[in-house]
């Protein structure tokens, strides 16, 4: 009896070892290898668009149009942004609207140096309507277009001359498009856009033609400028430029005297 006793205690023991000797070869079965190569990267964001002058206090009389303080949205990237100005609250009797600047000037027509005529004008930078104000009397605004580049290259002749403003400024068959101002010899703040000029009544004729034997008397761009025509709100910053404007205040004529806090987002 005892060596039956002694087999059952010795065949168990050489089924736990067996058992125990099987473990290591399926835990090494199971963890093996399914991948080539691990990595990990860091995603590094940068924001292209920054703003400037988004803190501002206006002295405004009610019944009268007050200009604020200059606001910048700067896009450093490599592609156009579109940002929308949305008022967040803010009293409805006080109108605001976005306007934009330009300083016209007469120009030497040979030399195209400035002379010291000036006209300071004051546009509908985003709005359903474009309006201005700063022409002299007895001048009307134009916005000049170029001439389109065409596979034969530029016309030899300019365009007519628009007068009533319909649609974004510049228009999509100006060549100032693809023209870069920022170089000598105009050094303009902005490579590209639209071009408005001040001339006189007179210097239009029939087909919106221009009487070029008055050109000393045009008052010209000083940069390029954009009009966005849209009820939203909304201005497509160019890739690597910035577009800076005003907002504008019309309070009520009966708005009682006390400080009016608005609060606006750029989304």
């Amino acid at each position: 009896m005892k060596n039956i006793e002694k087999e059952k205690k010795k065949m168990t023991l050489n089924k736990k070892l067996l058992m125990f000797g099987i473990l290591p070869l399926f835990i090494m079965v199971v963890s093996a290898l399914t991948y080539y190569a691990v990595f990990s990267q860091t995603v590094n964001i940068t924001q292209p668009l920054s703003f400037t002058g988004l803190e501002q206090s206006v002295d405004c009389n009610s019944g009268e149009t007050c200009l604020g303080q200059s606001m910048t949205v700067k896009n450093d990237g490599s592609s156009e942004r579109v940002v929308k100005i949305v008022k967040v609250n803010g009293n409805e009797d006080i109108g605001i609207n976005y306007v934009g600047q330009l300083e016209l000037t007469k120009k030497d027509t040979t030399t195209w140096e400035v002379l010291d005529g000036k006209v300071e004008l004051t546009y509908t930078l985003v709005g359903d309507v474009f309006e201005y104000s700063g022409v002299p009397e007895g001048y009307t605004l134009v916005y000049y277009k170029d001439a389109i580049v065409g596979l034969e290259g530029r016309l030899e002749n300019p365009q007519p001359v628009v007068q009533v403003i319909d649609g974004n400024l510049p228009q999509l068959d100006d060549a100032n498009l693809n023209a870069d101002y920022s170089l000598a010899p105009d050094n303009y703040l902005h490579k590209v856009g639209a071009k408005l000029w001040a001339v006189p009544n007179e210097a239009i004729l029939t087909g919106n033609v221009l009487d070029w034997n008055l050109m000393n008397e045009f008052y010209y761009e000083t940069d390029l400028v954009y009009y966005f025509d849209n009820a939203d709100n909304e201005i497509t910053v160019p890739a690597n430029s910035f577009i800076t404007f005003y907002p504008e205040f019309t309070p009520n004529t009966y708005l009682d005297t006390e400080n009016y806090v608005f609060n606006f987002e750029i989304q």
